[in-house]
Parts: structure tokens; sequence; C-alpha cells
């Protein structure tokens, strides 16, 4: 009876002790604070961009924000798209000029030889 009573409690310990080692996958993204502005705030720089693209200059800009990114200023502008319920996110850098962002590099595995 005292070694049934020993294993309940040692069997207890351990599934409290597993309770708290849940592994929780957690994002790789780094989020920036950001600094919603009104779009007629934007530099003018960045207004002649959206008005010398093609794809944007009849867009209507749903949101902008500022953005530090690496110790510049970036602006992340939302527009509005032709399509209902869809946006178009573009980042441009203080000079206007579009920032796009690069994936990460992906490793091919080489192929195992027989």
């Amino acid at each position: 009876m005292k070694k049934l009573i020993l294993s309940v409690a040692a069997m207890t310990v351990f599934a409290f002790a597993n309770a708290g080692s849940t592994v929780v996958p957690v994002s790789q993204e780094w989020y920036q604070e950001t600094t919603k502005i009104d779009p007629e705030s934007l530099p003018e720089k960045v207004k002649e961009a959206i008005q010398n693209d093609l794809q944007l200059k009849d867009l209507k800009i749903a949101e902008a924000h500022q953005v530090m990114e690496e110790a510049q200023v970036q602006y992340l502008i939302k527009f509005e798209s032709e399509t209902p319920g869809e946006q178009i996110k573009k980042t441009f850098d203080a000079m206007g000029k579009e920032v796009v962002e690069m994936e990460a590099p992906v490793e091919i595995a080489e192929p195992v030889k027989k």
C-alpha cells in the first residue's frame, strides 16, 4: 500500500512538472514600433513615387505608418485595392524608393548518393 501511494505521488509530481514545459512555436518576425500618420504628411518624394507608379496612382491610401527599420525611416502604406476587401501594401524609404523585402535564402540540400 505504501509503494502504491508513493508511486501515485511520484506520477503526480511528474505530471505537474511536465505541464509547464509545453513547447510553443514562436514567430521569427520582429515587429517594429510604428507610428500611424496622416497620408497628407508623407514626404514629397514618397508622394511623387506613388504618383509615378501606374499600379498605385489611382488607388486610395487606406493607412500610412512611419517605421524605424535599421536606424532609417521607412513608410508603410496600405492602399485600398480595386478588388473589394483587399489591400496592397508597399514600403518606401524617405527618398521615395520602394523597399523590397527579401526573404531568407533557402538552402537546397544535396541529393543523397547511393
